[in-house]
Order: C-alpha cells, then structure tokens, then sequence
C-alpha cells in the first residue's frame, strides 16, 4: 500500500478532532511537504498540546475554587451584622444624647440665660480711687459702672457689636495684702455677635443695656466668666493666652477674683442675614421658664418609656 495512502488512512480519524480544537483555542497546525514527519510523531505533539492546553471542564473548576468558600460567607454576614448592630447601638446612644443631655458646665455655674430678666438691677454708691461712683448690680451677680452715658442705641440680640475693651483679672485681697488689676488682653475694634453665645456671659450682658459711644467698667463674677471652651474674647498670642490661663488657674486657687472689662461701645450693627431667632422679645421669662418646665417632662418621659 502506498506510503501517502497508509498516511492518510491513519490521520484521517483524528482530522476533524484536531480541526475542531484549533477552532476554539486557536491552535494552527502546519504540516509541510518537506517535513516527513510520521503519524506516531504527529500524533505525539497533538497528545502534548491537548495536556498543555486548559479544557473547559478544568476551567469551570479553577472557577469554582475560586468562590468565596462558607467560612467566608459566613464570616461577610457576620461583619455585616455587626456593622448594623453597631449602627443601631451609636443611633441609641445618640437618641439618649439628646433626650438626656449632660448638664453644660454653664448652667452648673448658674450662668443666666437669654432672655435674662427685666429686672432693674441695684444700685449702690461705692468709692473707686477717691471717686464716688454708682455700682449696678444684676440679679446674675455682674457688676458694672457706666464711667460715660452713651448717646447712640442699645444692641439687641443677634446685632454685631463693635466695641474697644481692655481685660483684666482682679484677685481677691489676700491676708490684707491687696492686690492689682493684672491685664492680659486688649483690642481696639473687636467684633461680637451679641447674644450668640461665645461670648463670655458677663461680657455680653453688661453690653446688653450700653449705649453706642458708651464707656462701662464691667466686673464679671467667675460662673459668669471663661465658665467653658471656646468663649471670647481671649488674648491673640501664646504668651497672653498662657497669662491668662495662669491668672484662671489662681482663681480658682484662691476660690476668688473677678474678671474685669472696660469697654467702649463703637457700633452697633444690624446682621441682615438674621432670621429673628436672636429677638429680645421672642419668649417672655415666663414663657421661657414654661418652655424648660416641658422640655424636663418630655425628658422624663422619654427615660421612663426607655
């Protein structure tokens, strides 16, 4: 039999085989006409190749083993549920925070809160440096002496207010030893917004009944002074924010002091951009008191419901 034909009878099974093969995986087998290679040699690449070459059955296993296995699965839910029990429990904590707050270290200190009381404050002649001077005194606790009547308008809550001042700490006389006024801060044209409520507490009701063009010694008890964080005014620079740290520190050593403002009232201006929040007339003292009476039952309220 000739050579070709045994060639061709022997090949010819696996034609259609390897033709399909190399349609899907792109496999081109060349055969030339000088190279007399055998069937058994053909054959033998072909076995080689087909091992070499990943087949789909395989692959779907790779996939597989590539899956998350249960453990992983079990330990996504896991996360996941403790994800939303910890959102759950920071939404309670957040609920408690507001309908029990904490006490604000203000109101421990009996600061008076807006709107503060019509009450005309007392008045008491007193001597300052060989001078007879009238000492106003709310029923806060603030001091003030008005050294010059303004002219101009009172502010009203909400209103900036431009003023000069100079600060000072006055320490209580101790073992008959009196002492000074220490000055820590001063400023030619500070801005405040009256009634905000980062001001100090004095501060902003000595400069409630001022007058634009006014001058007023205002003497601030401690629970009306630097009672929390974030009250102003405080000195610009380190040194005098280190005094006056220092200064407060000894207050507090001595049990004792003031903190002292002379002030200028410069301006008065209105904030157009205010929605009338800050109006001295929004709630009466009455009114206001009703409304904590309210707020301390639905707080109860909400405890006994918890």
């Amino acid at each position: 039999m000739p050579l070709c034909l045994t060639f061709f009878l022997i090949w010819a099974p696996f034609a259609s085989m390897v033709h399909g093969f190399a349609g899907s995986h792109s496999i081109i087998l060349l055969a030339s006409s000088q190279h007399h290679a055998t069937p058994t040699a053909l054959s033998r690449r072909m076995t080689e190749t087909l091992r070499m070459t990943q087949r789909p059955d395989e692959d779907n296993t790779s996939k597989s083993t590539s899956m998350p296995s249960e453990i992983s699965i079990l330990s996504t839910v896991n996360r996941r549920q403790a994800i939303q029990k910890t959102a759950a429990l920071l939404a309670t904590t957040a609920t408690t925070t507001l309908v029990d707050p904490l006490p604000a270290a203000a109101d421990i200190e009996g600061v008076v809160s807006i709107p503060q009381s019509s009450t005309p404050p007392e008045s008491t002649a007193s001597n300052v440096n060989g001078k007879s001077v009238t000492v106003f005194k709310t029923k806060s606790g603030l001091q003030y002496i008005d050294q010059v009547e303004g002219t101009g308008v009172s502010p009203k809550y909400g209103n900036f207010v431009s003023i000069s001042y100079k600060a000072y700490i006055k320490l209580p006389d101790i073992q008959g030893k009196p002492s000074n006024f220490e000055e820590f801060d001063s400023d030619g044209a500070y801005l405040i917004k009256h009634g905000n409520g980062r001001t100090v507490p004095g501060l902003d009701e000595g400069l409630h009944t001022m007058k634009v063009g006014g001058k007023r010694r205002i003497i601030v008890p401690p629970k009306l002074g630097y009672v929390t964080s974030g009250l102003g005014p405080v000195p610009p620079g380190p040194y005098g924010r280190w005094k006056l740290n220092r200064l407060l520190d000894r207050m507090v050593e001595v049990k004792g002091g003031n903190v002292i403002f002379d002030v200028e009232m410069r301006s008065v201006i209105e904030d157009e951009a205010d929605q009338g929040y800050y109006e001295d007339e929004s709630l009466s003292p009455d009114e206001f008191n009703m409304l904590r009476q309210n707020l301390e039952r639905s707080q109860q309220a909400a405890r006994g419901n918890a």
